[in-house]
């Protein structure tokens, strides 16, 4: 793809010098990645981070940065069952945060490169990457996108208007991953994240409650698809790629229900593990059955009045296609590399004096 299919890389150029002292600051640049090597079925995202809290917001008070790594694998021949595996989660834990001073962000209209703590993220005119060593993962990526990215904000409207600015883009990710003694060599679907918020207005804890936010990504050799939904809003967009063609759809196109649940003993709660996924568009329709095989949790804690829980399940997929014109399942499409991921409130501060 031209570069035409990437924002501008001005839009990497970080929000710490534009935020006044009196503003809020949430802002990421991050990469999903989902693929599978060598017998192993692996998960990767990581992501920079700059939070501004100021007194009465809804975030702590103070200044932060961070450099989260997540990483989850298993056999490529788990069963669809979970279990309590382990996993890399470094970043949210206050013990990790960082000083804005910790982070360089450099570059111009061409090239901007985010480095700290052993890891370097770029965006430049028609590729980005990830780069370096962060929580005993070493990365070595180089992202190409494969469609113009997806906006769930106006791109035309200058964030001080909006307060919000936020887009993912579906990508190829090719390079290397390694951890411990376990090597990846990657050839695999990526997605990425840019999301800001500036101002006042963001509150996870309250708009993150009931259905919180839900992410699932799917790939094969003929499909593609980003889904992202907020349940308790009613809203929802998705991103299909089928047969190298992206369709857009959103809202009442896409509906998402929980198969199955599983009890997590290291947490104690009830979460899902199997979901299906239809999507309606223009061509047909898209049915998804997803299985989870292994999961990852953290914790949002940098807020005044509660905290989020964060989980991500790696997982397989199954396709129906269906044709418009017959109402027939035209093609299926098994084993399909997949992830969900939710960002739900935990718990809630009662009482609060703000």
């Amino acid at each position: 793809m031209s570069a035409q299919g990437l924002v501008p890389v001005k839009e990497y150029h970080d929000y710490r010098s534009t935020v006044r002292t009196d503003e809020q600051l949430w802002e990421n640049s991050g990469w999903t990645v989902r693929g599978a090597d060598s017998g192993t079925d692996y998960l990767f995202w990581a992501s920079p981070y700059f939070i501004q809290g100021v007194r009465g917001g809804t975030y702590l008070p103070g200044r932060l940065a961070l450099n989260q790594t997540l990483l989850i694998t298993c056999p490529i021949d788990a069963p669809g069952e979970l279990t309590d595996n382990d996993f890399i989660a470094v970043g949210w834990d206050p013990v990790d945060y960082l000083s804005w001073d910790d982070v360089t962000v450099s570059g111009d209209d061409d090239l901007v490169e985010w480095e700290f703590q052993g890891r370097r993220f770029t965006a430049g005119p028609d590729s980005w990457r990830v780069d370096g060593t962060h929580a005993g993962v070493d990365s070595s990526l180089k992202i190409s996108p494969a469609a113009a990215p997806m906006w769930f904000t106006d791109p035309g409207r200058d964030i001080r208007e909006t307060g919000n600015r936020w887009w993912i883009a579906n990508g190829r990710a090719v390079g290397e991953l390694r951890s411990g003694d376990v090597s990846l060599s990657v050839d695999a679907h990526a997605v990425h994240e840019r999301h800001i918020h500036l101002g006042r207005k963001h509150d996870p804890v309250r708009l993150l409650a009931d259905g919180g936010v839900v992410w699932f990504t799917i790939s094969g050799d003929d499909i593609t698809c980003a889904v992202l939904a907020r349940p308790s809003l009613g809203s929802a967009w998705a991103q299909l790629i089928i047969d190298g063609r992206p369709i857009e759809v959103r809202n009442e196109a896409i509906s998402f229900s929980t198969e199955r649940t599983w009890h997590d003993p290291a947490t104690g709660m009830l979460v899902g593990q199997s979901w299906r996924l239809s999507i309606e568009h223009e061509d047909g329709a898209v049915d998804f059955h997803i299985q989870a095989k292994a999961r990852a949790y953290y914790t949002w804690n940098f807020l005044a009045d509660g905290a989020t829980m964060l989980y991500w399940w790696l997982c397989s997929a199954e396709a129906t296609l269906t044709s418009p014109s017959t109402g027939r399942a035209a093609r299926v499409m098994t084993g399909l590399p997949a992830e969900a991921h939710l960002n739900r409130t935990f718990h809630r501060r009662h009482g609060s004096t703000r």
